[in-house]
């Protein structure tokens, strides 16, 4: 959504990714950081902060285009993985030694382990991805992205709000990140500061590129 429809180069997925994966440690850990809650009722929450991240950085950024964008949310990218292994934040979220002991989603009573159990769990999510994206294509935010990404100038000319329109852009495409970091977080149990670094915004992007704008 961010790059193919709306156009903007944007090189912070991994921040997202990272928030995602850390709320969901923080509220399904058994350990002395967490609070111990089910998968299923963690993962709105993970998905709603990875949502206002994504329109906190959204605002401060509407006004720039091309590099000048990709430089600003690798910064913004860069400082969620700095602050994440500092110690500022480690008595909130465990600092280098990261965070242990994240729960399991359930269903029924039966618990999600084994890989070929999270593969039907990440099938489930893509396929809700692709329906979003899908719908939303063909609506008129779609278009109105589409056309965000030929030109911005004759986009605000025919009437498009670029404030809008570029918010709803980031705020969507981070929530899909945090639903994907929240995954990554309960498949490992466990989460550290280096598994986000910034090989996999490139990684997102060389994707998009590689499979066709």
């Amino acid at each position: 959504i961010v790059v193919g429809f709306a156009g903007l180069l944007d090189l912070g997925y991994v921040a997202f990714f990272a928030i995602g994966a850390y709320t969901m440690g923080l509220l399904t850990s058994q350990g002395d950081l967490g609070m111990g809650l089910n998968f299923w009722i963690a993962l709105p929450f993970c998905v709603v902060a990875a949502t206002l991240a994504g329109i906190i950085l959204g605002v401060p950024v509407l006004g720039m285009r091309g590099d000048y964008l990709a430089i600003v949310t690798l910064g913004f990218g860069e400082i969620i993985r700095v602050l994440v292994v500092s110690d500022l934040l480690k008595g909130f979220i465990g600092g280098a030694q990261g965070i242990l002991q994240i729960g399991k989603p359930e269903i029924l009573d039966f618990v999600l382990v084994q890989p070929e159990h999270y593969y039907y769990l990440i099938v489930a999510s893509c396929l809700l991805a692709i329906f979003v994206t899908w719908r939303l294509r063909d609506a008129r935010i779609g278009r109105q992205w589409m056309a965000l990404r030929e030109d911005e100038d004759v986009a605000e000319a025919m009437g498009i709000k670029l404030i809008n329109t570029k918010l709803m852009a980031f705020a969507i495409g981070a929530a899909f990140s945090g639903l994907a970091g929240a995954i990554f977080a309960s498949r490992l149990s466990s989460i550290f500061p280096h598994s986000f670094g910034l090989l996999i915004s490139i990684n997102v992007l060389c994707l998009i590129i590689v499979g066709g704008l």
